[in-house]
This record gives structure tokens, sequence and C-alpha cells, in this order.
């Protein structure tokens, strides 16, 4: 484990400690401007489709996989756990959104996915060959994007109508 670290390029420290900055904001209730609400959701996807692309490559079956866990998750996760409270203030174009600590174990899960399939490449493991081994990441990759999509879809919402959301419960 130590010689794994030990050639991970510091960059990559880097990177993980500003999402888990940028995670930790998503765990305090915030207001945030309307486009600045959307740019997580979107860099999320895209960070999920280069993980997806860099190793497998742009092709049919792979944005295919990664597109069924997306939407996958992004139905269930829109109509499952909606996020509560959530409010647009049109007047002020913003949105208040209540802090969860689910984005940030995202975030990290997407991170960490990258970073383990980055090592196993390196090591040659026999694994990244296996026939279920692209398939899987791929939708998992999709699941984690969907996430953020379904939250996305919440603010889509919240826009439309002016309002609370979902009351607490």
């Amino acid at each position: 484990m130590q010689q794994i670290l030990a050639h991970t390029p510091a960059w990559v420290f880097g990177l993980l400690l500003g999402l888990i900055v940028l995670g930790l904001q998503q765990a305090r209730n915030r207001q945030v401007k309307l486009w600045l609400a959307y740019l997580l959701p979107s860099g999320m996807v895209i960070l999920s489709l280069i993980g997806v692309t860099s190793n497998f490559g742009v092709q049919l079956v792979t944005i295919s996989l990664w597109m069924a866990g997306l939407c996958a998750v992004a139905l269930l996760g829109n109509h499952l756990l909606p996020v509560k409270n959530l409010r647009y203030f049109a007047e002020s174009n913003r949105f208040y959104i209540p802090g969860s600590w689910i984005p940030l174990l995202v975030i990290l899960a997407i991170f960490f996915t990258k970073y383990v399939v980055a090592v196993l490449y390196a090591l040659g493991n026999p694994i990244t060959v296996h026939t279920a081994f692209m398939p899987v990441l791929c939708v998992v990759y999709g699941g984690f994007s969907g996430y953020f999509v379904a939250r996305a879809l919440c603010l889509v919402r919240a826009s439309r109508t002016g309002n609370e959301l979902l009351p607490a419960n």
C-alpha cells in the first residue's frame, strides 16, 4: 500500500483535498446562485463520464451502460430521495439548499473508484480484463452521476414552482 501511495502523483492528493472541501460545503445549509447550484451536478457527471471514457474509450456500449446507470439512479433518487426543504427565490435567482452529507460520500465514492481502477490498471491486475469489469464499472460510474442528476432534477422542480419543494416531516 505504501508503494501505491508513494507512486501516486501529488496532484491526486490535491484533487482529493479539493473534493473533500467541496463535499463538506454540501453538508451545510446554504444559499446558492442558480448557475452555481447546477455546477456541482454538471461537474460530477463530467468527472464520471471521463472515468468511463478514459478507461474504456468512447464506444456505444460503454456510453450506453453508463447512461443506463445514470438514468436508473436518477429516476429512483428523484422519486425516493428528493431534496427536502429545498427553496428557490426567483427575486434573487437563488436556491436555499439544506445541508447533506450524502454528496460528500458520493464525491468520495467517485474519486476512490477512479483511483482504485487506475491502480488496478497500473499493476496490471487481471481483473481489468475480466468480461464483467467494464460493464459493471460503466454502470457504477453512471449510477454515481445519476445521484447528482436526481439532485439537479429537484433544483429544476423547485425553480419551476418557486416554492418549497417538500416540507419537513
